[in-house]
C-alpha cells in the first residue's frame, strides 16, 4: 500500500477536497483550525501542508480513524506547487532556514495539536506568541501517544511568560535537525528530554544568558537514557545540559555538541539528589565554552558521572570541573577563546579555518557546527 497525499493549505482551494493543489483542504476558519482538517482520517494519509502562515487559536484534536503501526501518517511541509522540502541551517548553523514552511502560529495559552503514535512529522514550523505562554510543551505529547513519532526539520518557538513553562518535552521521540527556541529569560527548561529519547543535530537556544526567571536550562534529562548527538545550546540563563532525574538507571550521551554562552553550568550530571553508584554519563568531542558556571560537574558521591575524555573548552566562570577528582586527568582538553569561532557575539560558532578545532577529526571538526572551506574563502 502507499500512502494517500493530501494536500492542505491555510485558506483551501477549489472543490476543498485536498485531492490536488488546486482543491486544496483548508486547514485554518475564522482564525482557527477548521472542520475539515479535524475531522480527517489519518491511516496511510501524508498531510502536505502547503507554505503559508496558519494561524490558530485552540488545540487540533482529530476525529477520524487514526494512524496505526501499518497504516502511518505523515505530515510534511511544501512549496506552494508542491515540492517537499528538505531542511537547511541558515548560514550561521543555529537557526533553521524557514523559507517556504508551513508557519503554524498560536496566539494563545494552550498546547497547539494533540499529537498521535505512528505519526512523522517533517519540515513545520510551530510558534506559541502568547506572552503569557505557560505550557509544559508548545505539541501535546502524551505518553499514550508517544509510540513512533518522529520530528524532522521541524522548528519549535514560544515566548514564555512562566518560570515553569517549557518549549518542547521528548517523551521517548526522536528529534533530528530541529530547532527548540524560548525568547525570553522565563522558563524552566527549553526541551525536556524524557524516556530514551533521542536528540540528534538540534539546536537549543534560550533568550539570553543574563539572570531570569525560573531554571532557565537549555536541556534536561529526567529518566532513562537520552543521548544528545551534533547538537548546539546556547544562550540559556540556566545550565545547558542538566540531568534532574533521581533514578540510578538514568544517564546521557552528549558528544560532538557546541554547548557555549549560557548563564550556568554547560553539563551538570550531579542529578541534584545525593545519590552513589550512578550510571556513567558520557560524551566525546564537545565544545563547552563561556558559560557562567563549571564546564563540567560531575556528582560528588560518584565521579564516573563524568566520563568524557576529548573536550575543548574555556573561559567557564567556575572552571573547567567540580567533583571530578582522579576523572579529571583523564580528559585530554583543547583550550578554547573566542577567535576559534567565526562571530561569538553574535552567536556564530562556525569554526574558523585556522582554529585547531577546525577538521580535528580529519574530515569534521569539534563540536557541533560542521562548515567547508569554501564558505571562509576569506576568512583566515
Amino acid at each position: 500500500m502507499a500512502l494517500t497525499d493530501v494536500f492542505i493549505s491555510p485558506a483551501g482551494a477549489g472543490d476543498n477536497s485536498g485531492s490536488s493543489i488546486a482543491n486544496a483542504l483548508p486547514a485554518i476558519s475564522s482564525g482557527d483550525w477548521s472542520t475539515n482538517i479535524e475531522g480527517l482520517d489519518r491511516a496511510d494519509k501524508r498531510f502536505v501542508f502547503l507554505e503559508g502562515t496558519y494561524n490558530v487559536a485552540t488545540k487540533l484534536t482529530f476525529t477520524g480513524s487514526a494512524p496505526t503501526d501499518e497504516q502511518p501518517n505523515q505530515w510534511v511541509g511544501a512549496k506552494s506547487d508542491g515540492t517537499i522540502l528538505r531542511p537547511k541551517f541558515d548560514e550561521t548553523g543555529l537557526r533553521l532556514d524557514l523559507t517556504n514552511y508551513p508557519l503554524f502560529v498560536c496566539s494563545t495559552n494552550v498546547q497547539m495539536i494533540d499529537t498521535e503514535e505512528n505519526t512523522y512529522y517533517k519540515c513545520l514550523s510551530f510558534e506559541n506568541t502568547n506572552s503569557s505562554y505557560s505550557q509544559g510543551s508548545i505539541i501535546e505529547q502524551s505518553t499514550a501517544d508517544i509510540d513512533q513519532q518522529m520530528w524532522f526539520g521541524c522548528n519549535f518557538k514560544a515566548t514564555p511568560g512562566n518560570a515553569n513553562s517549557e518549549v518542547m518535552i521528548a517523551n521517548a521521540t526522536n528529534y533530528h535537525t530541529c530547532v527548540f527556541e524560548a525568547t525570553t529569560k522565563n522558563f524552566d527548561r527549553v526541551l525536556d528530554v524524557r524516556g530514551n529519547s533521542r536528540i540528534d543535530n538540534c539546536r537549543i537556544i534560550g533568550g539570553g544568558a543574563g539572570s531570569g526567571s525560573g531554571d532557565g536550562d537549555g536541556l534536561t534529562t529526567t529518566s532513562q537514557t537520552a543521548q544528545i548527538r551534533d547538537c548546539v545550546i546556547t544562550n540559556c540563563h540556566g545550565k545547558g545540559v542538566h540531568m534532574t532525574s533521581t533514578s540510578v538507571k538514568t544517564t546521557i550521551n552528549v558528544s560532538n555538541c557546541t554547548i557555549v554562552n549560557n548563564g550556568g553550568d554547560g553539563i551538570d550530571t550531579d542529578q541534584d539528589v545525593a545519590m552513589s553508584s550512578l550510571l556513567t554519563s558520557n560524551g566525546e568531542a564537545n565544545i563547552i565554552f563561556g558559560n557562567g558556571g563549571v564546564g563540567l560537574r560531575a556528582d560528588a558521591n560518584d565521579d564516573r558521572q563524568a566520563g568524557f575524555q576529548l573536550l575543548a573548552m574555556g573561559d567557564n566562570s567556575g572552571g573547567n570541573f567540580t567533583d571530578m577528582d582522579s576523572y579529571e586527568d583523564m580528559i585530554d582538553v583543547i583550550a578554547v577563546t573566542t577567535a576559534d569561532f567565526f562571530d561569538y557575539a553574535s552567536l556564530d560558532y562556525r569554526i574558523k579555518r585556522g582554529s585547531t578545532l577546525y577538521k580535528l577529526f580529519g574530515d569534521r571538526n569539534m563540536g557541533a557546527i560542521q562548515n567547508e572551506d569554501f564558505e571562509f574563502a576569506s576568512v583566515s
